[in-house]
C-alpha cells in the first residue's frame, strides 16, 4: 500500500457505448483507495448499468489502479470492523462473479491489498508494463480479503502465492503473465487503447456463447464461494482488532516501521 488521501467524491465513474459499460475508477488523486463510499458507487454500477452490457470493462484514472483499502479512515475509526469493509466489497465481488458477461480488467500502476483482489476477478487482465501487484495485507499485521486467499493460489499456485503474501514481495507485469496471472501486457500508454480494443471484440461477438464459455470454465475452476467470503470477512475484522493489526495500521499513517508485540 501506498499513501492515499481522498481528494472528490466520485469513486466510480459509468461509462456506455456499444454494448461495453466501461466502469472507471475515478479519484485517481487518491489512488483509487477503497472506502465504503466506494463500496457503494461500485456495487451500484454492477447492479444496474453493468446488468445490461455485453462486456464489462474495469480500468481506472490516476497514476495507480487501486492502492487498496483507505488506511487513514481505518486510523481514524480504529473500533470499527474491518469485517464490515470486507462484507461491504465482497457484495460487489460477489455482483461481479455473478456477472454473465466477460469482465476484461486494465491495471496500471499499482494494484495492492483489495486492488489485486478486484484484479484477480477479471476475466480478461491486460497489464501495463510497468503496473505492480502486492498483497499488501501483512504489512500492516492484517489478513488477505476479496477473495485472495482463493483466487491468487488459484491464478499463481500455492508456493508463489504463499511467498507474496508471507514476504509481500511485489509481482511485476512479465512475472504476472509468466505465472498465468494475466493475459497480456502492453506499453503503459497502450493500456486503455489495448482494453478498449479487446472489449469492443467480445462485444462483437456471440454473447450467448460467451456467457456459456465464462461460465464453464468459473464452474471449473470453483475457487470461490460465499462461506470462503465469509470466513476472510471475520478474520480480518478479527486482526484488525488485535494488537498486531491496530500497529500495522499506526506505524502505516506514522510511516514507521512497525514494532509487532510480542
Amino acid at each position: 500500500m501506498i499513501e492515499e488521501e481522498f481528494v472528490a467524491d466520485v469513486r466510480v465513474r459509468v461509462e456506455e457505448s456499444d454494448g461495453v459499460v466501461r466502469l472507471v475508477l475515478a479519484n485517481g488523486a487518491g489512488h483509487n483507495a477503497v472506502d465504503f463510499e466506494f463500496g457503494a458507487q461500485f456495487r451500484a454500477a454492477l447492479a444496474g448499468p453493468a446488468q445490461g452490457a455485453r462486456v464489462v470493462e474495469i480500468v481506472a484514472e490516476g497514476p495507480n489502479f487501486c492502492v487498496g483499502g483507505d488506511v487513514r479512515g481505518f486510523a481514524a475509526n480504529p473500533d470499527s470492523s474491518l469485517s464490515a469493509l470486507a462484507d461491504d466489497f465482497h457484495a460487489c465481488q460477489r455482483l461481479l462473479l455473478d456477472l454473465a458477461v466477460p469482465v476484461v480488467i486494465g491495471v496500471q500502476g499499482w494494484a495492492a491489498g483489495i486492488g489485486l483482489s478486484l484484479v484477480l476477478t477479471g476475466d480478461v487482465i491486460v497489464l501495463a508494463e510497468g503496473a505492480r501487484l502486492r498483497p499488501a495485507y501483512t504489512a500492516i499485521g492484517l489478513t488477505p480479503d476479496g477473495g485472495m486467499t482463493a483466487t491468487l493460489p488459484a491464478a499463481v499456485g500455492r508456493a508463489r502465492a504463499l511467498d507474496m503474501f508471507l514476504t509481500n514481495r511485489p509481482m511485476g507485469a512479465a512475472e504476472a503473465l509468466t505465472a498465468g496471472l494475466a493475459s497480456r501486457v502492453v506499453p503503459d500508454e497502450s493500456l486503455h487503447a489495448e482494453v478498449a480494443a479487446i472489449s469492443a471484440t467480445i462485444a462483437g461477438g456471440p454473447p450467448q456463447a460467451l456467457a456459456a464459455t465464462k461460465k464453464l470454465v468459473h464452474a471449473a475452476g470453483g475457487v470461490l464461494t460465499d462461506s470462503h467470503f465469509e470466513v476472510e470477512a471475520k478474520s480480518i475484522g478479527d486482526r484488525g482488532l488485535s494488537a498486531e493489526g491496530r500497529e500495522g495500521v499506526a506505524s502505516f499513517v506514522g510511516k514507521r516501521a512497525p514494532v509487532w508485540p510480542a
